[in-house]
Parts: C-alpha cells; structure tokens; sequence
C-alpha cells in the first residue's frame, strides 16, 4: 500500500450535510474487536496525528494524564516519552485495546468504560488528551465543559467536515447514516467559548486505494463499520461491486492545544472613605 501523502489542496467536495452528532447513540459503529487485531498496522492518520498533538503540549512539567479514547496506546507511550515521570489512565471502551496498551506501559492504568459517563472529579489529572476519538461522542461540547472543570489542559485532534468525502459520495444513494463532522470554525467558536486555546494546527492526509473495497477495509481494519440492515446490505454490496476505480481518502484533521480558562480579578478603586 502506498504511504500517506500530506496535501494542501482540497480533498473532495464537500458535502452538504449537518454537522453535528445525533444525541442519540452512535452514528457509526466502531468495532473495538476488528480494530484491536489490526489498528497498530493500519491507523496511519492516528499515528501522524499522534505524534503532531505531542508536540503542542505544555512544555511545564505534567505529573499525571488520561488518554480518552486510548485505543492501543500509542499516543500515550509518545507523551511519556515526553513526562516519563507521570501517572498514566487510559479510557477505551474495548477491553482488547487497552489489552494490547497495557503490554506497551504496564505501570499505566486502564479504565474500561465510556468517557462522556466517566467521573473525573475524583482523579486530579494535570492534562487529558484525545486523539481522533471524541467525533465518536454524543456531544463534543458538553464533554469538552466538562472535562474543563477537571483538568489544566486539553489536547485533542477531530476530523473535519469534508474528511472522506469522495468516499461518503458514493453511498450517497443508500443513506447510510454516518458520522457528521463540524466545520474549523465550529469547532473553534466551541472550544472559545469553553476554554482558552494554547496553539492549533490542521492536518490533511491522503491516501489512495485501488477500489472503494479496499478502502472500506481500511475502515473496518481501524474500527469502523457501517450500519448494515437487510435493506441496505444488497445495496452495499452493489456498490462496492461496481466501482472499481481507485479512490482517495482524505483526513481533513484540526488539532487543538487547550486550558482551562483562568479566573480573571477585577480590581475596584477603593473609595475616598475607604483609603483613609
């Protein structure tokens, strides 16, 4: 397979579709069974963007972090190179990958459960970082109010609107739901809203497939899967029959360096009465 290319050009048409979530579950399921066996080998994106969030943290000292979203640590083992004397928690919701993280940094401790239900307040971290995981959540926003109550910074990378979208347009047809990505500048008027922004960057990878079956193994290889029903499998099917032309991928990524907010004081001049 060839290696990720980094563009600045446009990466497909953009599709006209919402931005946001549905509240109700996912969208899209990620399958943690498939992606376990496989994720190390084919998440390239994952990896690029890994290594790109570890630059933008703090340079002060972190004492402790939690990786949301885990998956089979990578990102994790990069940012204790960088704090190697942190206490380390990894959240995943699959069992198989924080196996897999835990043969990579034994002293790290892994929590299996679903990050947006997770209580923080009790856990002091210093820092919490996601990479390409919180566009599986329900609502991004009320995560990112509250992770802000809890921890000094937080890293993240997200897909953008526009991300996949030679590949969306050629299931256009059977309406399959999948995930809906915010637009940059949604997610900045959240995360401003929210939080103080330390640094950004955005990211946008290619790569081609020989036909929009392989391209759908990669998905599946990295954990995500399509909804099928009986009434769209044979259109599924159709589909990945009948195009047979290369396709490419893109990864349209905004990466954020955040912190929590600080206290402002509002200093009032002292009355004449008072400064006597």
């Amino acid at each position: 397979m060839q290696d990720w290319k980094h563009s600045r050009a446009r990466c497909g048409k953009i599709l006209n579709i919402p931005h946001r979530a549905p509240k109700k579950g996912y969208v899209m399921p990620f399958d943690s069974t498939i992606s376990a066996l496989n994720y190390d080998t084919h998440a390239f994106a994952q990896k690029r963007s890994a290594k790109e969030l570890v630059e933008m943290l703090p340079k002060e000292n972190i004492s402790s972090f939690v990786d949301i979203g885990a998956g089979t640590g990578f990102i994790a083992l990069e940012v204790q190179k960088r704090f190697p004397e942190a206490k380390i928690t990894l959240l995943d919701r699959s069992d198989k990958m924080l196996q897999i993280a835990k043969s990579k940094i034994p002293d790290a401790t892994t929590v299996n459960c679903d990050a947006e239900n997770f209580d923080f307040a009790p856990q002091n971290f210093d820092m919490a970082i996601a990479n390409l995981s919180v566009q599986w959540f329900k609502d991004f926003e009320l995560f990112l109010k509250k992770i802000l109550n809890y921890v000094k910074y937080f890293a993240f990378s997200v897909p953008l609107k526009g991300s996949f979208a030679e590949y969306l347009d050629i299931f256009n047809d059977v309406k399959i739901p999948h995930l809906h990505f915010y637009t940059q500048d949604e997610i900045l008027h959240i995360v401003r809203d929210n939080a103080e922004i330390v640094t950004t960057k955005r990211l946008l990878m290619t790569k081609t497939y020989p036909n929009v079956i392989e391209a759908t193994r990669h998905f599946r290889n990295i954990g995500a899967t399509m909804p099928i029903t009986t009434e769209t499998q044979s259109k599924i099917s159709a589909v990945l029959k009948s195009h047979k032309a290369p396709i490419t991928l893109c990864y349209d990524l905004f990466l954020c360096m955040t912190r929590r907010k600080r206290l402002t004081l509002i200093h009032k001049n002292k009355s004449p009465s008072q400064s006597k």
